[in-house]
């Protein structure tokens, strides 16, 4: 019931695989047709021949040869095989039941999510002297098969689409086709598939229940009936968990090595004979002739009435319209600008079964019509170009912001006259000098700057390890206080609040929370809000950060790098406002590491120049490991992690970027250190508590929780019987009311309505279960101040009593506490062995490990690269999966995040306002 994106290996063996198998024409050959406007110039339409397919796989395109000759031979790939699967309960109805109507809908639906593919993905490459760029063609050639039946020989209504290796371009002349969009997005295009489908099935009178990510199944086909037609689900399933993963926690890699592993050869059968024996696996499943025939005549008899129509009709002009604004809500909270392609599919998501494809093209068109949605190219992670959009929203916030930076030029008093600035720096300098650290030109200019600029917005960039907070911001901080200025100390985590304000002496605090609840100084006292890791703000809460500041009449000193990642919503507030002419302090000189070869890698690294990097790892900054296999990349890391001794573990931080990866790299350390004796003792499992990160749109929408699932409310409603901070077990779900049964922690219920109260201010948390080990290394996941817990803080498990259900921490700082393990507020907690690279910015170790595979396109960059290596003093290891592919993917990949205001339009400071912008 997923699209399935795999290359053709030769002309031969796809020319006769799909030609060989099926059922419904005469002659042995697949329902077919050509698909696509490629297919149309060439004059191709209607069933497919077989001397036009094997000619196309061949690369023999209107009398020319598309390929590459290499030592006299022709090199040319045949194409791509993009496989979309109807949900089996549509397949049980269809095949066995015998509702062929079914059959036309997934052609229908097919069709539709083919014309997608050609439209959003359909590009070339073409080269410009010594570039080469990516070229959007919108065209393809497209040979689909129909099919009936699983290999297992399981009822599975399905259709081949056979994309010919050729596009043409924008000159008419055929070329090579660039299929990177159409494997990153196959799970996209299942989506749209799957989104047609489920109208359609509705069309014909049938009532669906819809699930996540735009699955769906025939209301009145049994859960029996399904798992009896699941043969090869059941053989993946099996494959899977000798592997010790499940279909839900396994990466798309370990599936398809599942689903190879486990394939069998095609076989012909006869399609009477398959039918009658399904008819007898469905009875026996309960879904018998009688129990059969009754679902398709309702179903009938619903679809030919004319008020079915007509609703269909009515509702869904209303509901696609509903369904773009919401999707642009929860895009647009996450990116200032998005891709058609993805607009498309969220949109499709939200009216499941409600909304046509045709229907959301027309409420997109009206939405760029009034206003609400501007057009703008999307630029992926490879600068790559699609069709795309921002927000006025996002635009009105991006202005907003920019416009309070500009307004606040020259308007404050400074903190220090410019002899009180220099005199409180050269006392700090010798201070320094004593201790053994001297301060560079940057650090005293960049201090000089702060502490006598007029502007309310001013900014410190720093590259990692330029020692931003001990030198710059610590003197800036101390002067201010002695000048009478009140200083807050503010940054995007707890941890990282924390660490500022006691670098500061001042007390740290959120911005989330300070925007909540600023603190307020004496009447008339001027204040200074110094904002740590600033890259990570959104511009939303950049905005409200400046416009509570205008209001409060604050002073704000933004603090990051540019060069590092920025923040998991929309936007890269800090940045814009630089280019935007912000007064900008610069620290480019690097003292955090402790060997040259690594200082090098570090520099190179911010240049984006990956070759340059390693090379200086090679010269004694450190290590590459290469491994073709992740599973022994982990080993390999753990092995080594686990052999360093328990000082060195402490002072040594390993990195994976994705959460997944995190996961099963954090189960390989723990079975290395259990076989070392560095854990030990009986394990205690217990159901910690992971925060879902839902977006504000996804928070009002139903389908966004599970049964089981954890929600805490961050502020009272009374009315409602819900308490602040007080954890609600998620019991039932009904996604057409927008509503969850909750249940308290001492049984009582809640009936909580998503759109009429509480989804803006709620939290959402999913059990996992964590084996814990006297010796482990955790973590906190949530903040308590009441229990004086800080989210991303550390501790050490020193005790466990399985049968008390409790574990006792002991922090860093030498604090120990006992936690009841069941008890939610005591869940918050997670192994502490590896970190996203997010996690770790902000961080510094002595040494470094990192896991970087080429292959993980939406992980692993210019930024998340610069980020891991300048973590480290002394030394970087990286395991990989291949030196030179790592390279080129980063040389590739800038990571660059867009702004809803392009740059280009953003508007120019008057002459004399950035007189101090871009300083050192």
């Amino acid at each position: 019931m997923v699209a399935s994106v795999s290359a053709l290996t030769s002309s031969a063996q796809a020319s006769s695989y799909y030609e060989a198998d099926d059922y419904y024409a005469e002659g042995g050959l697949s329902p077919s047709e050509w698909q696509g406007t490629g297919a149309e110039a060439l004059g191709l339409s209607g069933e497919v021949d077989r001397d036009s397919f094997r000619n196309l796989l061949d690369g023999e395109v209107a009398g020319e040869q598309l390929g590459t000759f290499r030592d006299g031979q022709l090199e040319h790939r045949p194409g791509w095989d993009v496989t979309l699967s109807a949900p089996k309960s549509v397949s049980i109805m269809a095949e066995v039941a015998g509702d062929r109507r079914l059959i036309a809908a997934h052609g229908e639906a097919v069709r539709t999510a083919m014309a997608h593919v050609e439209k959003h993905m359909a590009a070339t490459r073409i080269r410009h002297g010594g570039t080469v760029s990516r070229e959007a063609t919108g065209n393809l050639v497209i040979a689909s098969f129909q099919h009936g039946t699983s290999r297992a020989q399981d009822p599975q209504l399905h259709t081949h689409n056979v994309i010919m290796n050729a596009t043409r371009d924008e000159q008419g002349t055929w070329r090579s086709l660039e299929p990177r969009a159409i494997y990153q997005l196959q799970k996209q295009i299942g989506a749209i598939y799957r989104q047609e489908l489920a109208l359609k099935v509705r069309e014909l009178g049938y009532a669906i229940e819809a699930g996540k990510d735009s699955l769906f199944e025939i209301k009145g086909v049994s859960a029996e009936a399904m798992a009896a037609f699941s043969t090869r689900s059941a053989e993946i399933e099996a494959a899977l968990a000798e592997r010790g993963a499940s279909r839900d926690a396994a990466s798309a890699a370990q599936k398809q090595v599942a689903t190879l592993d486990t394939r069998e050869a095609k076989v012909t059968a006869d399609h009477a004979s398959l039918v009658a024996q399904w008819r007898e696996t469905a009875s026996g499943a309960g879904f018998g002739p009688a129990a059969r025939l009754a679902m398709i005549e309702q179903a009938e008899a619903r679809a030919a009435a004319p008020s079915h129509r007509l609703c269909l009709d009515t509702q869904g002009d209303e509901a696609a319209v509903r369904a773009v604004a919401q999707a642009c809500d929860k895009l647009g909270e996450r990116q200032s600008v998005f891709s058609a392609a993805a607009l498309q599919e969220e949109a499709g998501r939200i009216g499941l079964g409600k909304v046509s494809y045709a229907q959301i093209e027309a409420a997109i068109e009206t939405a760029t019509k009034q206003g609400e949605l501007i057009d703008r190219t999307f630029l992926d992670r490879r600068g790559a170009q699609f069709a795309g959009f921002t927000t006025r929203s996002n635009v009105e916030t991006e202005a907003g912001m920019l416009r309070i930076e500009a307004e606040g030029r020259g308007t404050l008093a400074p903190i220090a006259s410019p002899l009180a600035a220099a005199k409180a720096i050269a006392s700090a300098a010798v201070q320094a000098e004593r201790a053994g650290f001297g301060w560079n030109a940057d650090q005293r200019a960049a201090t000089q700057h702060l502490l006598t600029s007029r502007n309310r917005i001013t900014s410190l960039q720093g590259y990692a390890g330029t020692a931003k907070t001990t030198t710059v911001l610590a003197t800036v901080a101390r002067e201010a206080e002695a000048q009478g200025v009140s200083v807050i100390a503010l940054a995007p985590t707890a941890s990282a609040a924390m660490v500022l304000g006691e670098a500061l002496g001042t007390r740290g605090d959120t911005v989330a929370r300070h925007l909540l609840s600023p603190e307020r100084p004496q009447p008339g006292q001027p204040t200074a809000w110094i904002v740590d890791e600033a890259s990570l703000l959104s511009a939303r809460d950049t905005a409200r950060l400046f416009d509570l500041a205008a209001k409060h009449d604050a002073r704000v000193i933004l603090v990051g790098d540019v060069k590092q990642l920025g923040s998991v919503e929309a936007g890269a507030a800090f940045g814009q406002l630089q280019t935007a002419g912000m007064e900008t302090a610069k620290l480019a000189e690097i003292v955090r590491q402790t060997n040259k070869a690594t200082k090098e890698a570090v520099l190179a690294s911010i240049d984006g120049d990956a070759k340059k990097a390693l090379a200086a790892l090679d010269r004694g900054g450190g290590q590459i490991i290469e491994h073709a296999d992740r599973a022994a990349r982990f080993a390999a890391l753990a092995e080594r992690y686990a052999r360093l001794d328990k000082a060195v573990r402490a002072r040594t931080l390993v990195i994976e970027p994705s959460r997944e990866g995190r996961d099963t790299l954090t189960a390989d350390i723990r079975a290395a250190l259990t076989r070392s004796g560095a854990l030990a003792g009986p394990a205690v499992t217990m159901q910690s508590l992971a925060n879902k990160g839902l977006t504000r749109a996804e928070a009002r929408d139903p389908l966004s929780y599970d049964k089981g699932d954890v929600v805490r409310f961050t502020r009272d409603y009374a009315a409602k019987g819900v308490t602040r901070g007080e954890a609600y077990r998620v019991e039932s779900i009904d996604p057409a009311k927008s509503a969850i049964t909750l249940k308290s922690e001492n049984g009582r219920e809640v009936d909580w309505r998503l759109r009429q109260w509480g989804a803006g201010h709620a939290q959402a948390f999913t059990p996992q279960p964590l084996e814990l080990k006297t010796g482990d290394t955790v973590r906190f996941t949530r903040n308590d101040r009441e229990a004086g817990r800080i989210n991303g803080e550390r501790g050490e498990v020193i005790a466990l009593d399985g049968q008390a259900s409790t574990a006792t921490i002991q922090t860093a700082d030498g604090k120990t506490e006992t936690l009841n393990l069941d008890v939610a507020r005591d869940r918050h907690i997670a192994h502490a062995y590896v970190d996203t690279a997010f996690a770790a910015q902000g961080r510094t170790a002595t040494h470094v490990m990192i896991h970087a595979d080429s292959r993980a396109t939406n992980l692993v960059d210019q930024k998340s690269f610069y980020v891991g290596i300048s973590r480290a003093k002394e030394s970087v290891a990286i395991f990989t999966d291949d030196r030179g592919k790592l390279t080129t993917a980063i040389s590739e990949r800038a990571g660059q995040v867009q702004t809803a205001i392009a740059q280009a339009l953003m508007p120019t400071p008057a002459n004399g306002k950035v007189a101090m912008a871009g300083l050192g």
